[in-house]
């Protein structure tokens, strides 16, 4: 036993041995050195760094020295234009080291960001082993490393075929080793709200759709993330608090509370009627809803964040981030009561006014739809945050404009420009469009003219569809008198005495206009000859007259009254009767605006008459819908966003409180 132990011993000590590793044959990898980054434009100038890092040197951004450019030490901005990124590169072999024999094609990607060249940008050509290349590149954030490697290179698509210029490409080689390198990495600032939200390229979409991106920074992964702004601006090198502003059944709202301010005309292409009086954007882009699918249990309104990640996505022109995770930073129900809103009062909603609408000093077809110039910044800024629309009115009509029972409404754009400008189909009609006579019906109740002249109309198949219904904004006048006065320009100014005189211009047929004096007047309506005397309508002093012109009516001519202590300074301001749509289905499930005055429920009958003889302020998020008429929606939270000035012997509708 003992002998046939000690052979089988001997076999298994024999079949036992050790053979070194086999040395890769071909090139293994590929070393990548970064020799510059530059604008990829024909400046070819040198990306900006963080202020932080341009304070060492003065603040002057060429002082700062290329070798500590893109550390850690010294972040790159978030650029907001292509990139070109210059490289040296060498083929490596098995043993580490060079490959003199590699001799082809290699490609470029880069990771995060896009290759944004040509064809040309997106490659480059090894000879004995080394080369140099451009690659040009966007949407960089984080830290971002140029890969190179020895496989075919990526092509653009359109249209289910490929595009782009093919004469660019390589001759491909017979094989290809699958070879990779990167570059030691490049630091760029970490992405913020705003950098997600901000139009580029004269687009209102997030240039990073498609992307995952994370927005903060948990403690335990280093120092809390700061604002890179101007250094002139309050926020500057403040912490970055990512602010929880409202919840609903399928996501959340977030707002980052220390974001930079944006100035107006730095953003290319915006459409700046009224500039705003401190040359900033009123909001910051520095909002964004968070579809979750599902109610985001844990989350309550008023906590804050750590971090916040997702795919970035635009759903009805609204960015938003989809599969999102994020870290709660503090809960405030966690708290005594009297300290859940300690955060959402230093975050005051911003007011719609005509200016944010885009009003200029002269009326326009198109201000009836607050918002609707593709290029209004000022409303695209404020996406997503928390905003407050001051004395609106409900609809008095709700009209079912869908004819064939499709449940869906076509859709309507101004066509034409100056006084041939109208509302019609926003493609070239047919003669035998099926949709004419839905989309008249549309237009008509949605703007209040042809048969809802004089009113104010919602189109009912969208309100039970969507939830969203017309509400008509404040006038334009005084502020004094609780109207809007946001573009003054707007408001002619008219010294009125014994000798009747009218504004300097003229109004277009059909406008509705408001005459605010300081002292009786009589006025008198017509066309641009018409005079005003003691017969005239009289308008008690420091109270709203409101009056539409009739027939040729195109102006008012004033006269001082008999009864007058003095000279009166008179305000006449037209009114656009502009409207934003609403949605509270979810906030204020009792409110029903859908209502009849003649209810044979006298309880209800009541109801519908207290809503539609009063005002409201409504305090909501600001969503785009793109394909909407109109195209800005404001989403109340709860009741308590809404409260209410009642009409004259009147109440409030329940369960909306009185204003303050």
């Amino acid at each position: 036993m003992k002998r046939l132990f000690l052979l089988s011993t001997l076999a298994l000590a024999a079949g036992c041995y050790t053979k070194e590793s086999e040395t890769p044959i071909g090139v293994t990898s590929f070393r990548v050195e970064v020799t510059g980054i530059t604008t990829g434009d024909s400046n070819a100038a040198l990306l900006p760094v963080v202020n932080a890092c341009a304070a060492k040197y003065g603040n002057n951004q060429d002082a700062v020295p290329p070798e500590i450019r893109g550390t850690a030490e010294c972040l790159y901005t978030l650029p907001r234009t292509n990139v070109d990124i210059n490289l040296s590169i060498t083929a490596i072999d098995g043993t580490g080291g060079e490959m003199t024999s590699f001799n082809g094609p290699v490609s470029f990607r880069v990771i995060p960001g896009d290759l944004t060249g040509d064809y040309s940008k997106r490659w480059t050509q090894l000879t004995n082993g080394k080369g140099t290349g451009s690659v040009r590149v966007a949407h960089l954030y984080g830290e971002t490393h140029v890969w190179v490697q020895d496989q075919d290179l990526k092509l653009d698509y359109a249209d289910g075929g490929v595009v782009g210029d093919l004469s660019q490409l390589p001759q491909e080689p017979a094989t290809r080793s699958y070879a990779t390198g990167l570059s030691p990495g490049i630091r760029f600032e970490e992405p913020t709200i705003a950098s997600i939200n901000l139009p580029e390229g004269g687009s209102e979409t997030s240039v990073f759709i498609k992307q995952f991106m994370r927005v903060g920074r948990n403690p335990e992964a280093g120092e809390p993330l700061t604002q890179n702004c101007d250094p002139s601006d309050p926020n500057n090198g403040k912490q970055m608090m990512l602010l929880v502003t409202g919840t609903d059944s399928s996501g959340f709202y977030v707002t980052d509370m220390t974001a930079c301010r944006v100035p107006e005309r730095s953003v290319a292409g915006a459409n700046i009627q009224t500039p705003e009086p401190d040359g900033f954007n009123p909001g910051r882009f520095n909002s964004i809803y968070i579809y979750n699918y599902s109610f985001p249990e844990g989350l309550d309104s008023g906590d804050l964040l750590w971090t916040l990640s997702g795919t970035v996505a635009e759903f009805t022109n609204t960015t938003q981030m989809s599969f999102p995770a994020w870290t709660v930073r503090e809960n405030v129900r966690l708290l005594p009561q009297d300290q859940w809103n300690k955060y959402l009062d230093q975050v005051p909603p911003v007011e719609i006014n005509g200016r944010l609408c885009g009003f200029s000093a002269s009326p326009y077809l198109d201000d009836i739809l607050c918002g609707y110039s593709y290029k209004n910044y000022k409303m695209e800024s404020l996406e997503s945050s928390l905003v407050k629309l001051r004395r609106v009115r409900f609809p008095k009509v709700f009209r079912n404009c869908d004819a064939n029972g499709n449940n869906d409404m076509p859709m309507f754009c101004p066509v034409g420009s100056g006084a041939s400008r109208s509302w019609q189909n926003c493609f070239e009609e047919p003669p035998d469009d099926p949709d004419l006579p839905e989309r008249k019906c549309v237009i008509d109740c949605t703007l209040g003219i042809g048969e809802y002249a004089g009113t104010i109309c919602a189109e009912k198949t969208t309100y039970t569809n969507f939830g969203q219904f017309v509400v008509e904004m404040n006038p334009v006048g005084p502020a004094s008198l609780g109207m809007d006065e946001s573009v003054a320009d707007r408001i002619m100014n008219v010294k009125v005495g014994t000798t009747s005189v009218r504004p300097s211009k003229t109004l277009p047929q059909g406008y509705r206009l408001n005459v605010i004096c300081d002292q009786p007047v009589r006025a008198r309506f017509g066309p641009v000859s018409v005079t005003a005397d003691q017969t005239g309508t009289l308008i008690p002093a420091n109270s709203r007259y409101e009056y539409t012109l009739q027939g040729s009516e195109v102006t008012v001519a004033l006269v001082r009254d008999a009864a007058a202590t003095a000279d009166a300074t008179c305000k006449v301001a037209p009114d656009t009767r502009s409207r934003i749509s609403l949605q509270i289905k979810d906030a204020v499930p009792d409110l029903n605006p859908d209502c009849k005055e003649n209810d044979t429920d006298a309880a209800k009958a009541l109801q519908c008459r207290q809503l539609r003889a009063a005002t409201f302020d409504v305090v909501g998020h600001l969503k785009h819908v793109g394909p909407a008429r109109p195209r800005w929606n404001v989403l109340p939270r709860d009741q308590d966003d809404l409260c209410c000035y009642p009409g004259p012997g009147m109440e409030c509708p329940k369960p909306i409180k009185p204003c303050p």
